[in-house]
């Protein structure tokens, strides 16, 4: 009765470079073997792209159920080498142990192991080899990649929404690539970051939300739909602001401390001060730090920015009903959790307390006479940064041109058979002046921008307009709108019997001021405490 045999054949990535392992030429293999021996292959399992060192291979996985399953379809499993069947030696040691139990060989076409205590030594043997060989790959591996990204090279992997990998130059056989901006996915994820930043009219939006937004007008990441989890991963993603990190571990896959690090530059596709004006921003929304219902809530206090300013208090400031909701009061929360004696504050009506907030924007913040001495600073800019941006500007479009004509002049030399496309001198220096040319764009593009963005010049008339825009918003804006711009203006509402004391953001005015002509859709970001500061101010 012939012998039932499977053929199991397998290639990682890395194999896949190497001669004579590939998938068919392992089959070829495999077929002969069992014909010369007269075994009948009654089936062959390919398993490409798995490391022999993952316990986990699918492929691999049913091949041995199958092995020790009750039907038992075949006698002995046929691989090219035993390298295939497993790089780890206790996973080729466990494994074989089961397909003896059964009674089902393992026959290796490239070497001989014959049976007993020096055949399974030898296995051993040669196992262990395996494992070592995977070792050292592995190592040279990292230390190739942690110096390939020192170089400021892209090592691979899955590609940031926005981004694309470019060849900007050959060494040998290997292409060197780095990042460059796609485009048409690039202006989704700065429309990413404005959603975050300002929202759509009605304060900024959460994660959950920006994907809802995105999703509900057709937009998408790469053909799938936008999810919290994905939009939370692009709204972290250092690569947006001109650099990621890299080499985190070293060659034994042992993590570094953060300082060492590797840091590779890519192009950037908005700026620093927005990156981390929406990190805060959804520092602050956590609902680790910030509870949803009070983040996605209408309350325009919450507990969060009023608080209780007696004495040894500082509690939050929680809204309660009275006659049957009939009535609402802001009242201390240590007082209503803990009693009359953890704290005397005395409730203060609803209606009451955020009409004095809105009044004191209105009428304090955004008044005539005051918002011009607040944002005096602005009228009288240096033109200094002016003046060097367009020095640069100047140099970065004279380089664009001296390395459009080299590509234009090495084009003409393949016109007239003088070079050709295939010489590896040629591909490199093309590769190196496209790349070039690449990133000398977008430094044009993004200086034009910062020059465009500072001709806007701050004059008394805009101030004046922006604090009437303002004023008319919160007067005449709904109780959501309103609750938005309370808190993206005002960061802390101190209550006591005497007092109420405000305090905001100055630079939050600076930013928005150029927005005058919707402020509605440019709340003002939360982080200096300066606008209201002096005492004639907060009272």
């Amino acid at each position: 009765m012939k012998l039932r045999a499977c053929g199991y054949v397998r290639v990682s990535t890395d194999d896949q470079a190497q001669h004579g392992i590939s998938l068919p030429s392992q089959i070829s293999k495999v077929e002969e073997f069992c014909a010369a021996r007269g075994w009948e292959l009654v089936e062959v399992l390919q398993e490409p792209g798995m490391s022999g060192k993952d316990e986990g291979r699918p492929v691999f996985r049913k091949m041995m159920s199958l092995a020790q399953s009750a039907l038992r379809p075949f006698d002995v499993i046929v691989v090219f080498a035993l390298s295939r069947f497993a790089r780890k030696l206790s996973l080729q040691t466990n494994s074989f142990d089961q397909l003896q139990a059964v009674g089902v060989g393992l026959a290796s076409v490239t070497e001989t192991f014959g049976k007993g205590p020096n055949g399974n030594l030898m296995r051993s043997m040669v196992g262990a080899f395996n494992q070592h060989v995977s070792d050292q790959s592995s190592v040279n591996t990292i230390r190739t990649m942690n110096e390939n990204a020192a170089q400021g090279f892209w090592n691979g992997g899955p590609i940031p929404f926005g981004y694309l990998s470019i060849t900007v130059e050959r060494r040998k056989d290997k292409e060197k690539k780095k990042l460059a901006v796609q485009e048409a996915e690039a202006e989704v994820v700065r429309q990413i970051f404005r959603l975050a930043r300002y929202g759509d009219g009605k304060g900024p939006l959460g994660a959950r939300g920006i994907a809802q937004w995105l999703n509900s007008r057709g937009y998408t990441l790469r053909g799938a739909r936008f999810k919290n989890s994905n939009v939370a991963g692009i709204l972290s993603r250092t690569h947006y602001v001109g650099y990621y990190l890299d080499g985190k571990k070293n060659e034994f896959k042992e993590p570094l401390p953060e300082d060492q690090w590797i840091t590779v530059p890519c192009p950037a596709i908005i700026s620093e001060e927005e990156f981390l004006e929406v990190a805060a921003l959804r520092a602050k929304r956590s609902p680790r730090v910030t509870p949803p219902r009070v983040t996605n809530g209408t309350t325009l206090l919450p507990a969060t920015i009023a608080k209780c300013g007696q004495p040894g208090c500082g509690a939050g400031l929680t809204v309660r009903t009275g006659k049957s909701g009939a009535y609402h009061y802001y009242c201390c929360s240590a007082r209503v959790n803990e009693g009359a004696t953890a704290c005397n504050l005395p409730s203060t009506q609803r209606d009451e307390l955020e009409g004095a907030v809105i009044g004191a924007l209105q009428e304090r913040l955004f008044a005539p006479s005051r918002l011009p001495v607040l944002l005096s600073h602005l009228l009288d800019r240096s033109a200094d940064a002016d003046k060097r941006r367009r020095k640069d500007l100047g140099l970065a479009r004279s380089e664009l041109t001296s390395v459009s004509r080299a590509i234009t002049n090495l084009m003409i030399l393949v016109e007239r058979d003088v070079s050709r496309l295939d010489e590896p001198e040629f591909a490199e220096r093309m590769a190196h002046n496209r790349a070039r040319k690449s990133v000398l764009e977008a430094d044009v593009k993004a200086l034009e921008a910062q020059l465009a963005k500072a001709k806007v010049r701050i004059t008394k008339e805009m101030i004046k307009t922006f604090g009437e825009r303002m004023r008319t918003a919160l007067r005449d804006g709904d109780r959501q709108f309103r609750s938005a711009y309370v808190r993206l203006f005002v960061d802390q509402v101190t209550v006591t019997p005497e007092e109420i004391v405000i305090t905001g953001s100055k630079a939050a005015l600076e930013r928005t001021l150029v927005k005058v002509d919707d402020p509605a859709r440019e709340p003002v970001p939360i982080f200096d405490r300066e606008w209201c500061r002096l005492q004639d101010s907060n009272l």
